[in-house]
């Protein structure tokens, strides 16, 4: 009966997902069985059985046999998304198809670079364990095809999700975890891999990090949109027939519409309370007229619309051209309320990181190369690196006119020509490409010193501590840093010498030419472009001076070392390209900086956190918090002084982003923590009684506001528009808090309250929710109780034949109770009660006349509505 209902182009979907369930047991159990024979390193490294071969052979076979699947069913591919789900995305299929494609093509060549060079086995079994979630995944698909109706109970939407994230952040978060942990302490078995194995591990890292940061939004998108269907009732053809006008499925979604593009539309929009509608199609209907709206057009016609006889209309009655709220300019710094700024600058941060970190893994790859086919010489001296330094600002240059990256620099703020300052730059890059590597090949002389990494990191963060005056001087960060130095061998007198100073000079030197090149870069966007290009010029002067001069000085001798170089130039350029326009779009400042914090995590990345390491790491995160809280300050004042619009983006950007992340990591140990905990708590305390953690942050009220527990309770039958409330009984007790057996009293009769509540029978009762609040101020517990009726009646009824009601007025009135007072008020509304509803897809409002309930189906794009 099931299979009937399917469509016949439904199989090719429904084969994959029950193929890919098939071989995401055989993965598990393989990756299980590989995984236990893990007992050092070298097993994750260096072993490679025929279990391996055996299994690497299935994976790759299987993602290039779903390669070919998902091309067959790619319509299926959403999951049920719809062009609503995702933000700025109107095919959500299309784009898991590409991200399909791309996983599949990068997991299949990757098993077969394993099978070719049978090492590194870890990250194939790692990869292997990757299947974990996957299997709920693939469950969620045939549920949805197959039981609809067993996939719409809310407690197993709710347990399918939380299993799937637990699942998804094990098996692929631990993964990366134990990749970094490998490159802090894993350091000489790595070193014994060759160039291709080790841009092999580095790439697979890095690329699949990046695939599954991206998968967490379409994760997030399928579990709201579960979540949201669960609750949404079921839709009758009876819906359909009161609609009064016609339905536009492809309605657009609200939208926030700042005053600069209210004012640029060319058709006939306006604001009304803070909402944005266009009238274009509307202003022949308009009872007042076309030119009455178009003298109102561009701008806020709030006061216009109140002083005239229609204002007293609903304005749901228009809401088919609203197009979203009015963004006005904000006042001050409210968390989760810069959307835009925020996601703009996550934008622009992956970019940087990602470029960053491609750079590390490509260039670390160009350097063993170049050392092995003597190119350059460890630890070379200035006039050593200067002919690979010139020939790659020369490639740079060339790629820079050839690629498209050079021309999205700055975005819309490089128009002009770039000058004088130009021509600095290309030098700045040219001198950047020979005094990189030096800083970077300098150490100091004892093991557990710093190297070139921490040295250039500490160098940067040192020099915009000079430059910036303004911020009061991060002593403790310094005083870690030094003192985790001292612990490490290197004392006051060791500064003076050669094997000291040099590698310190170097990083300096490297320090003081990239903050000079991001200062121009910011004053001048255009400068940044052109300077680019004109890296080929003065670098391919410098080769070939040195080519001329010296011509035994070229060892380029092979296409290896040509292609290296290719390779080393595109990374280059990809990279100041990302670390340019931060500096355009934000700041200096801010480039140089995350460019120190990323130098100095992968310094402790692939040297550890041994030999007192730990401490420079401990004073670098200090000084990050610093940061935080001057920029957290910095915009509190800049409020205070009602110049708060004037604040750059990028500074509300950063300390937005700086918080949703502090929120999302904290809350999800608090969730696997604490709130795992109560469960543990509350099997062990007596029979009904139990411990409550809330799952999310809730906001600080102040330190004079009493914080408590709320609990509702709605019948089956009453949820959706089954019944209309029309009464309203509110009670509200107060207890002494130490008055212990009060409070027990008043709990315990309470359970009986609400177990009469659940009676099936139980007529009129709408909605009840009960507020505990333990402490206060005052010193008084209190408890408030609002219950909500069909009618006055209803709950007269109820309350002569409570025998809870009872149990609580005779504890009352015969002094069981001997702190408790009470407060009891009845509520009937005047008038007849406005129901408003929501459109589940578009957002607009949904709205009926007084004392009628809201209709299920929006008028405008005919989605259900919430309720």
């Amino acid at each position: 009966k099931d299979q009937a209902r399917i469509p016949r182009q439904c199989g090719a979907y429904l084969r994959r997902l029950c193929r890919g369930q098939v071989f995401c047991l055989m993965a598990l159990a393989g990756a299980a069985k590989l995984m236990l024979h893990w007992k050092s390193p070298e097993d994750l490294i260096f072993s490679f059985t025929w279990e391996h071969q055996m299994l690497f052979s299935m994976a790759a076979g299987h993602w290039i046999v779903s390669f070919w699947e998902d091309l067959q069913c790619r319509s299926f591919l959403a999951g049920g998304l719809d062009n609503k789900a995702l933000p700025g995305v109107r095919d959500p299929a299309q784009l898991l198809l590409k991200g399909y494609l791309l996983h599949h093509a990068a997991a299949a060549v990757g098993y077969l670079a394993l099978l070719h060079c049978q090492r590194i086995s870890a990250v194939g079994s790692l990869g292997l364990l990757f299947e974990l979630p996957v299997l709920l995944l693939n469950r969620r698909e045939l549920l949805r095809l197959l039981w609809q109706r067993r996939w719409a109970e809310r407690s197993a939407i709710r347990d399918h999700w939380r299993f799937v994230y637990i699942f998804f952040l094990t098996s692929r978060g631990g993964a990366f975890a134990l990749y970094a942990y490998a490159l802090a302490w894993w350091q000489q078995q790595l070193a014994t891999l060759d160039t291709m194995e080790t841009c092999l591990l580095h790439s697979m890292a890095i690329v699949f990090a990046l695939l599954n940061y991206a998968y967490l939004s379409i994760l997030d998108a399928w579990s709201r949109q579960d979540a949201a269907a669960a609750v949404l009732p079921e839709l009758e053809e009876e819906d359909f027939e009161n609609l009064d006008i016609g339905i536009h499925p492809e309605a657009p979604i609200l939208r926030e519409v700042d005053m600069e593009e209210l004012a640029s539309k060319e058709g006939l929009w306006l604001a009304i309370d803070g909402i944005v509608y266009d009238l274009t199609l509307f202003q022949k209907q308009h009872p007042g007229g076309v030119d009455v709206l178009r003298s109102c057009a561009g701008r806020d016609a709030t006061a216009e619309f109140q002083s005239c006889p229609a204002s007293k209309l609903p304005l749901a009655s228009i809401c088919r051209y609203q197009v979203g709220p009015l963004r006005l300019q904000p006042k001050e710094y409210r968390i989760f309320e810069h959307k835009e700024e925020e996601q703009r600058m996550q934008r622009l941060l992956v970019a940087l990181i990602s470029s960053l970190v491609l750079a590390a893994v490509v260039m670390m790859a160009f350097a063993n190369q170049a050392v092995e086919t003597r190119l350059i010489k460890e630890s070379a001296s200035y006039g050593e690196l200067l002919l690979p330094g010139s020939l790659l600002s020369t490639l740079v240059g060339v790629l820079s006119v050839l690629l498209p990256m050079r021309q999205k620099l700055g975005g819309s703020q490089c128009r002009a020509a770039g000058g004088w300052k130009a021509h600095a730059i290309a030098l700045l890059l040219l001198v950047n490409h020979l005094l990189l590597p030096a800083a970077l090949q300098s150490s100091w002389p004892t093991d557990a010193a710093p190297h070139g990494l921490e040295l250039s990191s500490v160098a940067l963060l040192l020099l915009e501590i000079i430059l910036a005056p303004a911020m009061t001087p991060p002593v403790l960060p310094i005083l870690l840093c030094l003192g985790s130095w001292y612990y490490r061998g290197v004392t006051a007198s060791d500064c003076i010498t050669p094997g000291v100073y040099i590698p310190w000079r170097k990083a300096m030197a490297f320090a003081m030419n990239l903050v000079l090149l991001t200062r121009l870069a910011q004053t001048r966007p255009a400068a940044a472009r052109h300077g680019l290009a004109l890296s080929a010029l003065y670098g391919g002067a410098v080769t070939g001076c040195l080519i001329f001069t010296w011509p035994h000085a070229t060892g380029l001798v092979s296409p290896w070392q040509i292609a290296g170089l290719l390779v080393a130039s595109a990374t280059s350029l990809l990279v100041h390209c990302a670390v340019l326009d931060v500096a355009i779009q934000c700041s200096s400042r801010f480039a140089t900086r995350w460019v120190a914090f990323f130098m100095a995590v992968l310094s402790f990345c692939t040297v550890g956190l041994s030999s007192f390491r730990w401490l420079a790491l401990l004073g670098l995160f200090h000084h990050l918090l610093d940061l935080a809280r001057h920029n957290r300050v910095r915009m509190d004042q800049v409020a205070a002084a009602q110049r708060f619009q004037h604040l750059d983006w990028h500074v509300i950007g950063a300390q937005a982003l700086w918080d949703s992340s502090k929120v999302s990591i904290l809350g999800f140990i608090w969730r696997t923590t604490v709130c795992s905990l109560q469960h543990v708590i509350t099997a062990l305390i007596p029979n009904g009684l139990q411990v409550y953690a809330c799952e999310v942050p809730v906001p600080n009220f102040g330190e004079k506001v009493a914080m408590g527990l709320a609990a509702q309770y709605v019948p089956p039958e009453a949820r959706g528009k089954a019944k209309k409330p029309n009464f309203f009984v509110c009670n509200v007790g107060q207890i002494l808090e130490s008055c212990l057996p009060d409070m027990q009293h008043t709990m315990n009769t309470l359970v009986d309250v609400w177990d009469e509540f659940h009676e099936p029978k139980l007529p009129g009762l709408c909605a009840n929710v009960v507020m505990v609040i333990p402490s206060s101020d005052q010193g008084l517990a209190k408890e408030i109780n609002l219950s909500v009726w069909e009618t006055g009646k209803d709950a007269f009824d109820w309350y002569v034949k409570s025998k809870g009601h009872k149990k609580a007025l005779m504890q009352h009135t015969s002094g069981v109770l001997r702190t408790f007072g009470n407060l009891l008020a009845s509520l009937e509304p005047k008038e007849a009660i406005s129901y408003q509803d929501r459109c589940s897809s578009c957002a607009r409002p949904i709205e009926a006349s007084h004392g009628e309930v809201a209709p299920n189906v929006c008028g405008v794009c005919g989605q259900r509505a919430f309720r």
